[in-house]
């Protein structure tokens, strides 16, 4: 343990609000990781990352599908390295040493119509894509747990 980071070794999974250079570089700091999701709050770095998706193949991908609750859905992973910063413009130092970039891809009928939604994530970590397929979804389901009790039990929307 290092001395003044008495929690190390930790994995934060936050969402976009949380994208910002200064949070990934003290998470890293304090010797813990991060997944942390992405959208066009950091203008940059969003165009980087959706470039760099495009243009390579991924390191790690897996696929799943989930059919409940009256949905069916297909969940594509995808696990992009940094490319060499010699051949693309990418400075990952100042985000807190950024060392994959994940691609979540969801099609499906999550009720009655077609939908596709792209997202996009960074972290300090080097996965598998099954692997951070299983931490995203955490997330997600304890985001949606918590937003359903703010909703339905402290009536939060009304």
């Amino acid at each position: 343990m290092v001395k003044g980071y008495p929690h190390q070794g930790n994995v934060f999974t936050l969402d976009v609000l949380h994208c910002q250079k200064e949070t990934t570089t003290l998470i890293t700091q304090s010797k813990n990781d991060y997944i942390i999701a992405l959208k066009g709050n950091q203008k940059n770095l969003f165009k980087q990352v959706v470039e760099i998706t495009e243009s390579q193949p991924p390191r790690s991908q897996t696929r799943a599908v989930d059919i409940s609750h009256g949905r069916h859905l297909i969940r594509k992973v995808s696990v992009f390295d940094i490319p060499d910063p010699k051949v693309k413009d990418f400075d990952k130092l100042k985000w807190g040493k950024i060392t994959s970039l994940i691609k979540v891809e969801r099609s499906g009928t999550p009720g009655k119509k077609d939908d596709k939604h792209l997202a996009y994530y960074i972290s300090s970590l080097s996965l598998s894509a099954e692997i951070f397929a299983s931490k995203i979804r955490g997330h997600w389901l304890i985001e949606n747990q918590l937003h359903w009790v703010k909703d339905v039990v402290f009536k939060e929307d009304k």
